[in-house]
This record gives C-alpha cells, sequence and structure tokens, in this order.
C-alpha cells in the first residue's frame, strides 16, 4: 500500500501552519461545506491566494487550509467578527515564512517519510503531531480508507495531501530548530508556580451609573443653572457630538409618555379595567392636567417615571412604540395627546411636545446637554454614595459575607437578579494583569485584590467600567511548595513548551514585518471578502499583532 501512495505522490504543493492558538482539531471533521461563510472564490482557478517570499501561495493551498478550520460551519457574521479570513491568511503566511527558511537552511523532508507518517494513522496539522483515525480499518493502515477520507472530507488528492504533509513538516523542521534555543531556568518555573498558584476569590459589588439616571429628578431652573455654570464644557461637548446628533438631521419629535401597563396574560376583566384606567388620565389631560405630573405619579414605566415621562428627542423608527403608533404620533402637532394607543406592554398616551430637523444650533441644544450632563454627574453621586453605604454596612458587621448581606433574589425571579443589588462571586483566579475574573479589565480592583487579607477583607469603592465596585476577599488560595517540588520537571517542560511557541510566533512576525518591508507579500484580497459585504477592497495588513 505504501508504494501505491508513493506512485501517486511527487510533486510539491504547501500545506497551512495553523497555530496553536487556533483550537480545531482534526478529529472533528466531517463533509464540509466551503460556502459556510461566504467564502469567495476567484473567477480563475489559477489565480494564486497570495505571494510569500518569492513563493505563490495557490488557491488549493487556501481551500485546504479553509477546510482545515472547519471554517464552513461558522457563519458569515460570526467569522467577520472574529476575522477568520483575515486570520487564516496570516497562517498562511507565517507558515510559507517558516517552510521557506527551513529549505534555505538545507533541510529536506522525502516522500517516504510523509508516507510512513501517513501509514502510522498520523499527520502534522497546527505544528502538532495528531492521529489521523480515518485512514484506519479495523485498527490498520488502509489505503483505500485515506483515499476516501482526502477525497470527500478534504476535497483533494491523495498526492496534494501528501504534499500539503511535507511542506508541514518542513515548517515543523524550522519550528523545532527555533525551539532547540529555549531554556527554561528553575527560577523562572518557580516564579511561574508562585504567580499561578496564588489566587483569589472575591466576592464583589456592582453600582452601575446608568441605574440611576433615571431615578435622577431634574428641575428646568437646575438645568439652566448648571448651563450656565459650564458653558465652555457644554460648548465644546456639542462640537464633538455635532456631526453625529446635530447636524443633517431627520424629522425628531421630543415625546412624554406614560404607560397604563396590561399584562399579556391578563383576562378580558383586567383589560377592560386597564382601559379604563388610561381613557380617565387621558381625560384627565385633555382637560389640562400636566402628562408630566401624572406620568411621574401613574405611569407603568419605571424607565420613564421619573422623569416625567420624558423620552427626550426621538427619530421615527427609532421608538419602542410600533409603526402604527409613530404614524400617529408624528402626525399629531405639538401639544397633542395621542391616546391611549396599544403598544407592547400595555395602553399608551404620548404627547410630541417640540419638533425639529435640519441643523440644530448649540443655543437649542445647549439645556439639551446640560440636562444630560447633570443627570450623568448626579447619578455617578448617587453610585457612588451608595457603594459607599454598603461597604460601611459590611464593615459594620465583619462576620458576615457580601453574600449573607445583600442576597440573590430567587432563582425564578430573573428579572429581579439582573436588576436588583446582589453580591457575585469572582471563583478562585490568578493575577493577569489588569482582569478580575467575573468583572473584567479593571485595574484598580486588580491592583487590590492581593492586598487583602483575612483581618481586611473589604475593598473599594473603585470606579471601573461605568460602575463603583465594593470587594471583599472571600477565599485566598496560596501556592503549596510541596505540590511543586513534585510536579517541577513538568511544569518545567511545559513552561518550554510555552515560551517555545513565544519564540516561534516573534520570529515569524519579525520575518513578516521584513518581508512586507522589502515588498516580498502580495496578498489576493478577493478572498477576504465576506457575504453580504461591501465590493470594495477589504482592510488588511499583514504581520498584524495576534488576535487570539
Amino acid at each position: 500500500m505504501l508504494e501505491q501512495m508513493r506512485q501517486q505522490s511527487r510533486s510539491l504543493l504547501i500545506y497551512l501552519l495553523f497555530s496553536i492558538v487556533i483550537v480545531v482539531f482534526i478529529v472533528n471533521f466531517g463533509p464540509q461545506s466551503i460556502g459556510g461563510c461566504g467564502m469567495r472564490m476567484p473567477n480563475r482557478v489559477t489565480e494564486s491566494t497570495a505571494r510569500v517570499d518569492g513563493h505563490t501561495l495557490t488557491l488549493k493551498d487556501w481551500t485546504y487550509a479553509y477546510t482545515m478550520l472547519n471554517a464552513g460551519s461558522i457563519s458569515p457574521q460570526q467569522a467577520k467578527e472574529i476575522r477568520l479570513k483575515e486570520t487564516i491568511m496570516d497562517l498562511l503566511i507565517d507558515r510559507e515564512l517558516l517552510a521557506g527558511e527551513a529549505e534555505r537552511l538545507g533541510f529536506r523532508v522525502g516522500d517516504e517519510e510523509v508516507e510512513d507518517l501517513i501509514a502510522e494513522a498520523k499527520m502534522f496539522s497546527m505544528g502538532r503531531e495528531q492521529k489521523l483515525p480515518y485512514v484506519e480499518h479495523e485498527g490498520k493502515f488502509s489505503y483505500d480508507a485515506f483515499r476516501k477520507f482526502v477525497q470527500y472530507h478534504l476535497g483533494m488528492s491523495p498526492k496534494s495531501f501528501i504534499e500539503q504533509q511535507r511542506r508541514e513538516l518542513m515548517a515543523a523542521r524550522m519550528r523545532n530548530l527555533l525551539r532547540s534555543g529555549v531554556a527554561v531556568s528553575p527560577d523562572e518555573v518557580k516564579d511561574n508556580y508562585l504567580r499561578q498558584s496564588d489566587r483569589v476569590n472575591l466576592e464583589y459589588l456592582r453600582f452601575p451609573i446608568h441605574r440611576y439616571e433615571n431615578e435622577v429628578e431634574l428641575r428646568p431652573d437646575e438645568i439652566a443653572t448648571y448651563a450656565k455654570a459650564n458653558d465652555d464644557k457644554l460648548k465644546k461637548l456639542y462640537d464633538q457630538r455635532k456631526m453625529a446628533l446635530y447636524e443633517k438631521q431627520p424629522k425628531q419629535r421630543r415625546l412624554r409618555f406614560l404607560l397604563v401597563a396590561v399584562p399579556s396574560d391578563a383576562d378580558p376583566d383586567k383589560i377592560a379595567e386597564m382601559g379604563k384606567r388610561a381613557d380617565a388620565l387621558a381625560v384627565r389631560v385633555r382637560k389640562g392636567e400636566s402628562l408630566a405630573k401624572l406620568a411621574k405619579a401613574s405611569s407603568d414605566d419605571a424607565n420613564s417615571r421619573a422623569r416625567g415621562g420624558d423620552l427626550g428627542w426621538q427619530r421615527k423608527g427609532g421608538t419602542t412604540l410600533g409603526s402604527e403608533v409613530e404614524d400617529k404620533v408624528w402626525a399629531a402637532k405639538d401639544g397633542d395627546l395621542v391616546g391611549p394607543v396599544k403598544i407592547a406592554g400595555g395602553l399608551a398616551l404620548v404627547v410630541p411636545e417640540a419638533t425639529r430637523e435640519g441643523e440644530i444650533p448649540f443655543e437649542q441644544a445647549r439645556l439639551e446637554i446640560a440636562e444630560s450632563e447633570l443627570r450623568q454627574e448626579r447619578s455617578q453621586a448617587r453610585a457612588k454614595a451608595e457603594a459607599e453605604a454598603a461597604l460601611a454596612k459590611a464593615k459594620a458587621e465583619p462576620g458576615k459575607s457580601l453574600k449573607d448581606l445583600f442576597p440573590a433574589p430567587d432563582n425564578d425571579d430573573k428579572a429581579g437578579k439582573s436588576n436588583t443589588l446582589h453580591a457575585e462571586e469572582s471563583g478562585l483566579y490568578a493575577r493577569r494583569g489588569s482582569m478580575v475574573q467575573g468583572i473584567g479589565p479593571a485595574p484598580s480592583v486588580a491592583k487590590a485584590a492581593f492586598a487583602l487579607t483575612s483581618e481586611a477583607p473589604l475593598g473599594g469603592p473603585f470606579q471601573e467600567l461605568g460602575s463603583f465596585i465594593v470587594v471583599r476577599l472571600k477565599d485566598r488560595q496560596r501556592p503549596d511548595m510541596d505540590e511543586f517540588a513534585k510536579e517541577e520537571h513538568r511544569m518545567e517542560a511545559d513552561a518550554a513548551q510555552q515560551k517555545g511557541q513565544a519564540v516561534v510566533m516573534d520570529w515569524a512576525r519579525r520575518r513578516c514585518l521584513e518581508a512586507k518591508e522589502a515588498r516580498k507579500i502580495d496578498v489576493n484580497l478577493d478572498l477576504l471578502r465576506y457575504e453580504g459585504g461591501p465590493e470594495g477592497a477589504v482592510a488588511y495588513e499583514p504581520c498584524s499583532p495576534p488576535r487570539f
């Protein structure tokens, strides 16, 4: 059977270097559709994928790489979000630079070496040797099984697959050479263990600033006073937002709104009752009562109630009223009451109080910006005050955890769990720069977390990620030096592997930048377009920093 393989494997093509950080394994292969995430092929099958340092990467190389990454199973939208095609091109370029350097250094891979590897049901993929179980029948290599695998699962010939593997082995030679010079000292291994094994588990409370915005009540005189005292600041904000919010604007209405909620499962009697309530409120508005006053007292919409039902300036199509109600509102005159009208969630009363469009001058936008800024400042102050109060409460009862003091709602209260203040837990995690598990990038929290002790477990409030955060040390796991002594040799091997991988990636990026500077990299951008995307040129730069 090996001889049969050798007779069909005598030319050289290129196989893709897959980064170790792309966690896609050959064992996931199945019949794939190349077009799954909008793969576009050039009109001529002879068109190249790229030229890298004098070597042409063909369309077959691209197709093989695309299939091996199982890219056809990823939706066009997701593929675009993770820049899948650009990453495949990056990896193709890196692979070719490694293989090309191996050739220049005199490395060679013969057909028999590749064939023997496959006959053992093995292959190289992503720089690592892997099992290839699909080429076996009853535990032994089967050329027929091998042929069917590469033909029907990969869409290529046995000869092409062998040539791709030969190219991969060439790149592997270079990777191994680069890794051979890597040394890891005992101190490095120990420091890494101490860093990774020193872990904390935090309880934390978040006080999002935006949560308080709808609770802030502002009087017109307060807004005017703030605007007068901060005129220069408001003008700068206007200039920053002018293009997006105040130039060439479509028709907008400033809306005030009152909701009478009607449950989706309400019976006819309840619906009739809510209808009578909405009608009565509408009568009061038509007799001259302020909708703002009624909304503060009676609206079932928590988000706008504190603002007297003020929804701000709205574009048609940008509200949650629905198209039919919007048509009525946009047809009404300023000051007219529209409603009661049925919307999602119940019955609404809506008054368009003002209209604007086109160019909005600073004088007209000034109080609007002042209100927004003052509301933000008041919300921030309220969030900070509540965080400080929670911290004081926790300090006053040192024997209780944050979860004891601020428990989560019942499991079936999903809405309450997201909207009610309650403690959360990070779980044990090690130092990772500014990252705090469960919270995200929060430098001040990350710095304080490992300084907390059982005697002084509380910290905060820290202003991070649009919130004020209070933390409490729940648990601290210290490094176990006895465990380190037992696992030191394994840890040294793992550290050397990781350091070697970093050396390979750094080398590939440096060589890529050198080749790009020398104009030795040329990419076919047609392959990088996504289904439904623009027809213009794709923004792609080889040698970008790793994205994974």
